[in-house]
């Protein structure tokens, strides 16, 4: 047997402790379910899992194989036993003390010791490409079979829990993640440096404000281009040359239309207008399937790894898809073979923020060769 490493009490918030009770209740239930768009189980779609895999220190592959005796092997090598209660038990004295937790750093001091007897002395494995925004890792990698078709593969999942704070799924970056808009109508250097000047009683860029201003002066945006040649490269990649009109567009109805507020942030909505007006000129049938697509598939390359400021392949940094903690503890997945299940649930679930101004160099008016211009920045979270 391996020597277990002396540790210090694990700590974490409810995000970190839901990796470990995911990993507790994957072992115990031998499988995960699928889920549909509305985050209910799917009965008859479910993979089995025959192992998974963590690798805490570089060099050290632990894998854990299902079973009513779980065995946990060392880089091949069987080094533990533990009956299967054990993580049961441990697995519910963790939900209920996250659950029950108000927020802030939560300690599981009853499960110390057997967390440490089946090697696990980090909340968070590596995933396999960390980042600060959710998607785009594997926080969980399981060996699975189909119980349909049999097929045996490595997958890598990405966690999040549906009980702790909404995720962003899609962070802005500076100029990477701006569009540029023309300001037209009655705009002139009076309205742009009163503009400028709008800020709230805590001296950040009062977006809403600013937005009714230039209305009330009748003034117009009309989009223009991505601030970087590279979100656009990218965008078209995703979903075709008039993508970034797509969603220059969906920009411009939550900032400009509804003045950047949260009610009327969600995709749906955005969706919506964007298939209304059929910004792209389609001047086709069942524009709501079309520009469903387009947006569904933009987010699902977000969620796997896709941003703008660098070049990206089209390929998926996640093999195996996404699970969820839900409120009643269940885990359940978005996998590859329900892959249109899991775009309608990004963007059912997912809603259009407006990050900091000043830091995402957006919401000022500047003057180019005798024309107005302005940014508005792309950021995407979990609303509900």
């Amino acid at each position: 047997m391996k020597e277990k490493k002396d540790i210090k009490p694990l700590k974490g918030n409810k995000g970190e402790w839901s990796e470990i009770y995911i990993f507790l209740k994957l072992m115990e239930d031998g499988k995960i379910y699928a889920a549909d768009h509305d985050m209910k189980r799917i009965k008859n779609v479910f993979l089995n899992i025959l192992k998974i895999i963590r690798e805490e220190y570089k060099g050290e592959v632990y894998e854990y194989f299902t079973g009513e005796e779980i065995e946990i092997h060392l880089n091949n090598e069987c080094v533990h036993i533990a009956d299967k209660e054990l993580f049961s038990d441990n697995r519910k004295y963790i939900w209920k003390t996250i659950k029950n937790s108000k927020g802030g750093i939560i300690e599981c001091p009853e499960s110390n010791e057997f967390l440490n007897s089946i090697y696990i002395t980090k909340l968070k494995s590596p995933a396999t490409s960390k980042n600060g925004f959710f998607g785009g890792t594997q926080d969980i990698t399981m060996q699975t079979q189909d119980h349909r078709s049999g097929i045996t593969s490595v997958t890598g999942f990405s966690c999040k829990s549906d009980f702790a704070g909404k995720a962003t799924l899609f962070n802005a970056s500076n100029d990477n993640t701006n569009f540029v808009y023309e300001v037209t109508g009655k705009i002139n250097d009076t309205v742009m440096n009163e503009f400028n000047k709008i800020y709230d009683s805590k001296k950040h860029v009062a977006t809403a404000n600013r937005m009714k201003y230039l209305k009330e002066n009748h003034c117009d945006i009309r989009y223009i281009d991505t601030a970087k040649p590279n979100a656009k490269r990218n965008l078209i990649l995703s979903g075709g040359i008039e993508l970034p009109l797509i969603i220059g567009e969906m920009l411009k109805y939550y900032y400009y239309v509804h003045n950047g507020e949260a009610a009327y942030s969600s995709i749906k909505n955005a969706l919506t207008y964007i298939t209304d007006n059929d910004v792209a000129k389609y001047n086709c049938d069942d524009l709501n399937s079309v520009y469903s697509r387009k947006i569904g598939s933009l987010l699902y390359d977000m969620f796997t790894g896709m941003r703008l400021s660098k070049p990206w392949n089209g390929r998926s940094s996640v093999n195996g898809g996404y699970i969820v903690v839900k409120p009643d503890g269940d885990v359940l997945a978005y996998h590859t073979c329900i892959t249109d299940e899991f775009k309608d649930f990004l963007v059912n679930r997912l809603g259009l923020e407006h990050p900091s101004a000043t830091r995402h160099n957006y919401m000022t008016i500047y003057k180019e060769n005798g024309k107005y211009y302005l940014k508005l920045s792309l950021q995407v979270r979990f609303n509900k």
